[in-house]
């Protein structure tokens, strides 16, 4: 649950108890705007928020302005203004973000709670801490919740379902002729083949990563991933891994991604891409099309796509762990919102 009596400190030490208690409420109807969002406008949104948070740019009119109205709706008197009104709706959005990734429920698809928490700890991660200290701890408990509750669903989506046995055929005389025996059937078998459908899939995904790491090559660039250098492995095989999935990755799929990277000095995004030569374009190829509008989300596949660099902490050096971690999540980002996960 997000804390909005210590956000409140961002802006006023002596910040009241009404203060607190209405900003929580429109916390709670901005929790609501998360919540219908489909998965891509919520990696969109969450990319957006990220951005703005980091360089303190305005967010756009329409989020900004809906957030606005959403305050006002139980403080009157709030005004959007450049000074401290902007900020007080990116507190106020982000502390929804943490309550609604919190208590969004854990399935086994691919949500909008889903989509927004793995799009926060992506741009969250790729990002310096803020100097001014109190907003910085907002932003590390956005980025702690959203990394938790990937971790969470990515461990609970693989767990088996039980399969249940078929229910009894109970015909609706209210049907209409012709479909009473079809419809009772459905809704006897239903829960029986979904279970076994969903199970079935996790088998699948199980399967095409085993079969990619026995083998020790890229299908992407169609090498072998031994002969490459330790950053361009690590990258070139979090994508292909990525690839792979169905779910969200775990902790383990990050470990085998990284089982036998050796990480030598730390590289900046340009050096990363000077690195890879060639297979960028390759790599880029194999992507197709992707999302344009979330690039604080997708910054390596940014690079990767287009040989842009000239994105914000485009600087800031990573290990060839951390760039194989990266690839890993962002791969699987991307291909769950472009419905091509599993692929490969």
């Amino acid at each position: 649950m997000s804390n909005m009596a210590e956000y409140a400190r961002i802006f006023d030490t002596g910040t009241s108890d009404e203060w607190v208690e209405k900003r929580k409420s429109a916390a709670t109807e901005i929790k609501g705007v998360y919540d219908r969002l489909e998965p891509q406008g919520a990696i969109a949104t969450a990319s957006i928020i990220a951005a703005s948070i980091a360089d303190g740019s305005a967010l756009p009119e329409d989020i900004a302005n809906g957030a606005e109205l959403r305050i006002q709706n139980h403080a009157s008197s709030f005004v959007r203004s450049a000074d401290q009104g902007e900020l007080q709706i990116k507190v106020v959005m982000l502390a929804a973000a943490i309550d609604f990734m919190n208590d969004a429920p854990e399935t086994h698809g691919w949500t909008n709670a889903d989509a927004l928490a793995a799009a926060f700890w992506s741009a969250l991660w790729f990002q310096r801490p803020l100097e001014q200290a109190k907003v910085e701890k907002l932003r590390q408990d956005v980025l702690v919740a959203s990394r938790s509750r990937v971790l969470r669903v990515a461990d609970s989506a693989r767990r088996r379902r039980p399969i249940p046995q078929i229910g009894n055929v109970n015909i609706d005389q209210d049907s209409a002729p012709g479909t009473k025996v079809n419809q009772a059937f459905m809704r006897a078998v239903e829960p029986t083949i979904s279970a076994m459908r969903d199970n079935a899939a996790l088998d699948r995904e199980e399967l095409d990563f085993m079969w990619w790491l026995l083998s020790d090559r890229s299908e992407t660039l169609k090498e072998s991933v031994g002969d490459m250098p330790g950053a361009v492995r690590a990258v070139v095989a979090g994508l292909d891994a990525a690839a792979k999935l169905r779910r969200l990755p775990t902790d383990a799929h990050r470990n085998i991604v990284l089982r036998n990277v050796t990480d030598g000095d730390p590289l900046s995004l340009s050096e990363l891409m000077g690195m890879l030569g060639d297979r960028r374009t390759r790599l880029a190829a194999s992507l197709g099309a992707r999302m344009t509008n979330a690039s604080a989300v997708f910054p390596l596949i940014t690079a990767i796509a287009s040989g842009d660099t000239g994105i914000p902490f485009a600087n800031e050096k990573l290990t060839a762990s951390e760039w194989g971690a990266r690839a890993l999540l962002e791969g699987a980002i991307y291909h769950l919102n472009a419905g091509t996960a599993g692929g490969l």
